[in-house]
């Protein structure tokens, strides 16, 4: 996949500035050309961002999606230690963040699962306090802060009625789609791009 133009990539991230955004995605296809797309627009642009690589997708992948490795020297991924407690971690790494213009979480499935795992019955609870922080923190520091979610495995926040699920928890959220070697993004709730609220680029896969 060759680089975005700079004009494509500054239209693509500019209107994520300081918002915490959710994108949805439908299958690994497009989790893979999201990713390469997201990580080609940081080359181009040369954002300085730093990754939680919760899931260990980036690192597992990294020849599949990484644009050219020689470029890659301002994106850093951190991966959590064995066994190791998810909050505190998590709000570790956003907090020593703050120099980065960037800041991805992958993956929101995969984060809701670990707080699960203690058989607490806030767990939506307490991702809602983190994608808070999240929001809070892209605001004031004028980051943008991604995170993704899979569109048949989005577990809801809580129990309650009306809850919202994962997709819904950031300042925007956004449904990507790839089709006839397009991606599109689509605004679902929130203000994104001009217009019609969406951004399509043509991808290889």
């Amino acid at each position: 996949m060759s680089l975005p133009t700079q004009r494509e990539a500054e239209a693509f991230l500019t209107p994520l500035r300081a918002k915490s955004t959710v994108f949805l995605l439908d299958n690994r296809t497009t989790d893979l050309l999201f990713s390469r797309f997201l990580l080609s627009c940081l080359v181009r642009t040369r954002n300085e961002a730093l990754v939680a690589d919760i899931n260990a997708f980036y690192s597992s992948n990294a020849q599949r999606i990484a644009p050219e490795s020689d470029a890659l020297q301002s994106i850093s991924l951190s991966l959590p230690p064995p066994g190791f407690a998810v909050e505190p971690w998590l709000i570790d790494f956003l907090i020593g963040a703050a120099d980065a213009a960037v800041v991805v979480l992958d993956d929101l499935n995969t984060l809701y699962h670990l707080l699960s795992f203690d058989g607490s019955k806030r767990t939506g609870n307490r991702i809602s306090f983190l994608m808070a922080l999240t929001s809070f923190l892209a605001r004031t520091r004028l980051q943008t802060i991604i995170s993704k979610v899979y569109a048949r495995n989005r577990p809801i926040q809580n129990s309650r009625r009306g809850a919202r699920s994962l997709d819904r928890l950031g300042d925007l959220g956004v449904a990507v789609e790839y089709e006839a070697s397009e991606l599109t993004f689509a605004c679902k709730n929130g203000s994104g791009w001009r217009g019609n609220g969406t951004f399509s680029v043509r991808v290889n896969p």
